[in-house]
């Protein structure tokens, strides 16, 4: 691995190289790469020293240098954000993102008519004094209205532009043979919606990362905290959809959100099949709610509003943390090239079982933070976002079995109830006792092939 130095005209100045002797090596290096952000970072020190001797290479890391270097076919180039320099060391924090977006500040927008994502990059000169030219841009026929107050630093404006067009992007930097900056490239693509539109990074199809391969733990949590399935939404001006009737059918033909004529309130009953706010009994109110207050001047929007709630807070909020192997960070896999930011692949555990009994964990999954280290590898790490759990891929024999195997080993229970307690006082009373056999966890009562009562231990 080569880390080339430039000066504060990209002119190469030094080279550092852990491969050559007599060049200057580095160590404690760190390259933490961001998809949100579209971002980059490279952290590394250097020795001042070389056979006792102070080196000429250290006048050149300072403030004003960048660094570059060459990976996987791409360049990378960076500023140098701070330097940390004591007797016998130097070490440089950079950044891949120039100090006009990283410094300059983006004013206040007030704007009443609704324009395309160009539009606003020029009215508030967010890239046009930063040598970035927009190359890919999948929203460029895309309209929205949008206003800011206030300032906040360019990049900050950027990213929130590019989110109010639902898309996301990237950074592609091209360095002349010399070293100098050919270009800064912004691709802009149509955000990741977990079914046909990928965004940054590939559809790696071709990769599946599994438990005790490259893949060392899953941690699953499930957080019902939030979780509601009734909810009231007014518009602005307490706009209502009492007159409306809306229903939003899931992809197996299941109604699983309605709001019906002349009712206010909307209802996920799927979510309350599973989760009541209350057990008691089968009368009152079993419903969970959380009403909201929009600005939306339609009751279209309110109700697409209310679906989208839905889809977040009608069931629990599942979240997973996965442990990826160092070595995953840079080894090839697949079709033979490393993971990048942005690719999606399938994750496989098989230590999991769900409410249903089904055996093993797929998930698919995006790769949203890496972090590289060239001198130390086993600090390699992955960081995965936008989750999203697939169908089994367990053969229907194999899963007949191990269905049968758990429903064999799941234990009966019985409850006993009363109509009038069991506690008589002067020994007069009358109750009446009822026996329900359940399966494990199951609400509905089975039918046994016969019955046994006994009483003091006499049948």
């Amino acid at each position: 691995m080569e880390i080339v130095v430039h000066d504060n005209t990209l002119k190469t100045v030094a080279v550092i190289n852990n491969d050559i002797p007599m060049l200057p090596s580095f160590f404690n290096d760190n390259w933490h790469r961001y998809k949100d952000q579209g971002a980059e970072t490279f952290i590394f020190t250097v020795n001042k020293f070389i056979n006792g001797q102070l080196q000429d290479y250290c006048r050149f890391l300072n403030e004003q240098a960048y660094i570059s270097f060459t990976y996987d076919g791409i360049d990378h180039l960076f500023g140098v954000e701070n330097v940390q320099e004591s007797d016998y060391q130097i070490t440089l924090n950079c950044s891949s993102l120039n100090l006009e977006l990283r410094n300059e500040q983006a004013n206040a927008l007030v704007n009443t008519s609704s324009h395309n994502i160009q539009w606003y990059f020029d009215q508030m000169e967010l890239i046009s004094n930063a040598q970035i030219t927009i190359g890919t841009n999948e929203v460029s026929s895309l309209t929205r209205t949008i206003n800011y107050d206030g300032q906040e630093s360019k990049l900050a404006r950027l990213i929130s532009v590019i989110g109010n067009f639902d898309a996301e992007f990237e950074f592609i930097t091209h360095l002349n043979d010399d070293g100098t900056l050919d270009s800064i490239i912004l691709n802009i693509y149509r955000a990741n919606d977990g079914v046909n539109i990928q965004g940054v990074g590939t559809n790696r199809n071709d990769v599946s990362l599994n438990f005790g391969k490259n893949i060392s733990g899953i941690t699953r949590t499930g957080d019902t905290t939030n979780l509601f399935n009734a909810t009231k939404i007014t518009g602005s001006d307490d706009l209502n959809w009492n007159s409306s009737e809306f229903s939003y059918v899931n992809s197996d033909g299941v109604e699983e959100f309605y709001k019906r004529k002349n009712d206010d309130t909307a209802f996920a009953p799927l979510s309350l099949n599973l989760f009541k706010s209350q057990i008691k009994s089968n009368n009152g109110d079993k419903w969970i709610r959380k009403d909201f207050q929009t600005e939306y001047t339609n009751v279209n929007d309110m109700w697409g509003y209310c679906v989208s709630q839905f889809k977040q807070f009608a069931y629990p909020t599942v979240t997973y943390e996965v442990l990826a192997n160092s070595s995953l960070v840079l080894e090839s896999v697949g079709i033979g090239r490393p993971l990048s930011i942005g690719d999606t692949v399938n994750i496989q555990d098989d230590n999991f079982m769900d409410s249903d009994g089904n055996v093993g964990l797929l998930l698919s999954a995006r790769v949203s933070e890496m972090e590289i280290s060239f001198s130390n590898p086993t600090l390699n790490k992955i960081t995965f976002s936008n989750f999203k759990k697939q169908q089994s891929e367990a053969s229907t024999d194999i899963q007949a079995i191990v269905n049968q195997l758990v429903d064999s080993a799941t234990p009966y229970r019985a409850e006993l109830t009363t109509t009038n307690g069991t506690q008589f006082k002067n020994g007069t009373g009358s109750t009446t006792l009822s026996a329900h056999i359940y399966k494990g966890s199951a609400t509905t009562e089975i039918v046994a092939d016969s019955y046994e009562w006994s009483k003091d231990g006499t049948v």
